[in-house]
């Protein structure tokens, strides 16, 4: 994650004792986004992963949300709609989109046809949020 926390410019604080990682990254607009990923029980549970508002420090906020033009960013929740988020089961939190969805296999799962085995390693899954805001074509502003 080093290489591309060095590569995307992101800021990363980790906090091995509590088992969470917080990474600031830009969008393409400069829009600044706080994501904090939650790695207890990691890997027999996916990481919590919460967007954090950086002007007042709310969490899980519309306003701390991106928004796209798919729904990995689910205004549901909101979440990341993604089986590597911990926040998209229902069966976890009671706003998940995602009652379909069998908790314990999120790193087989093959959702909307993804094999999301190849997001399993965090600097994966933060790769690919951060993909869906520096790209014009995808990233919208902010959900709320």
């Amino acid at each position: 994650m080093e290489d591309l926390a060095t590569t995307y410019h992101w800021e990363v604080a980790p906090d091995y004792d509590r088992l969470l990682v917080v990474v600031r990254m830009r969008a393409h607009t400069g829009d600044q986004y706080i994501v904090e990923a939650n790695c207890d029980d990691y890997k027999e549970a996916p990481p919590f992963f919460e967007f954090i508002d950086p002007e007042n420090g709310e969490r899980g906020t519309r306003r701390a949300y991106p928004r796209t033009n798919d729904s990995f960013f689910h205004d549901q929740g909101p979440c990341i709609c993604a089986p590597f988020s911990r926040k998209a089961y229902r069966s976890v939190v009671p706003t998940g989109p995602h009652a379909d969805w069998v908790f314990g296999d999120w790193q087989t799962s093959t959702a909307s046809n993804i094999p999301w085995a190849n997001y399993a390693k965090l600097g994966d899954m933060f790769g690919l949020i951060y993909k869906r805001m520096s790209r014009p074509d995808l990233y919208k502003g902010r959900i709320g």
